[in-house]
């Protein structure tokens, strides 16, 4: 069983799984796809709605190494604010008014997260690791509201050493800044909502040329026509969407994660390139500490 210590709820709850009988999958399944209901709703509604009575919660709650539900259920919390917002936020917001927009807008985005989260496969995710980390070149490529994650995952991977560059919409068509892709580099692609006919055509013909690159997307819906030419596809589920702006919250908590994950299995790489930018930044007429002024 994986140390509670050592991960966080809901990592704990996936890696757990193949280790549940039926009943302990039922309640897993209940907590990831319902994080809302499972950390604020009483012991007794979440029995109802699983099937199973109250002593099975907390049954289950033991065997991941809790004292009872109410310990696990603080930890639901704790996991629900990391990924809403830091620490030294969320303790300057406590005890204070919200507005019900905020609140709105905050469950809501916490349920992408979740749904997005919960989709995503352990071993789909450790070969995007493996497939970025032996890349000799990543492309990232986005068009429209995409390009917004491109950029920010190029960002990401050239700040712990890695050789990534944003492919959007430019001077250049998409296709000519790809033309010398070949079979060590890899292509990743985000393609939201709007579907580019664009960003089809770049990776149908990095797809034809037939060296062998590795080719990963991202979009909302399972049967997007540029999944047919990829190795890897990642679904960023929002569905439901309510708001009159596309809320891109999950995919840039997705991202966050990538990096982080990168970071840790990286860390000799990644601790040099971070400290070097650090060096420069501090050194650089460009940028001043918040004190010196």
């Amino acid at each position: 069983m994986p140390s509670r210590k050592k991960t966080n709820i809901f990592q704990l709850i996936r890696d757990s799984y193949g280790n549940f009988n039926d009943t302990n999958r039922k309640i897993s399944d209940f907590i990831l796809n319902n994080l809302d209901l499972a950390t604020f709703a009483s012991l007794t509604e979440i029995s109802k709605k699983v099937g199973v009575s109250d002593a099975t919660l907390v049954r289950f709650a033991r065997e991941l190494g809790y004292k009872g539900f109410r310990e696990l259920r603080e930890d639901l919390v704790a996991y629900i604010r990391q990924i809403i917002y830091p620490a030294q936020k969320a303790s300057l917001l406590e005890g204070q008014d919200k507005h019900p927009l905020i609140d709105l807008v905050t469950n809501k985005d916490i349920e992408y997260i979740t749904k997005t989260m919960a989709g995503i496969y352990k071993q789909d995710f450790d070969k995007l690791i493996e497939y970025i980390l032996d890349a000799r070149n990543i492309f990232c490529m986005g068009w429209g509201i995409s390009s917004f994650l491109s950029e920010y995952l190029s960002f990401c991977l050239r700040l712990l050493s890695l050789n990534a560059t944003p492919v959007i919409r430019e001077r250049r068509p998409m296709i000519q800044q790809l033309l010398f892709i070949d079979k060590d580099d890899l292509l990743i692609a985000f393609d939201q909502l709007l579907y580019s006919a664009e960003v089809l055509e770049a990776i149908e013909y990095v797809y034809k040329k037939n060296v062998g690159t590795r080719v990963v997307t991202f979009t909302n819906q399972p049967r997007a026509q540029i999944v047919q030419f990829s190795d890897i596809n990642f679904t960023i589920d929002m569905s439901g969407h309510e708001f009159m702006l596309i809320s891109l919250t999950a995919p840039f908590c997705f991202i966050n994660a990538i990096a982080e994950q990168i970071a840790s299995t990286n860390k000799g790489k990644t601790e040099a390139a971070l400290g070097e930018f650090q060096r420069v930044v501090q050194s650089s007429r460009l940028h001043y500490s918040q004190f010196d002024r």
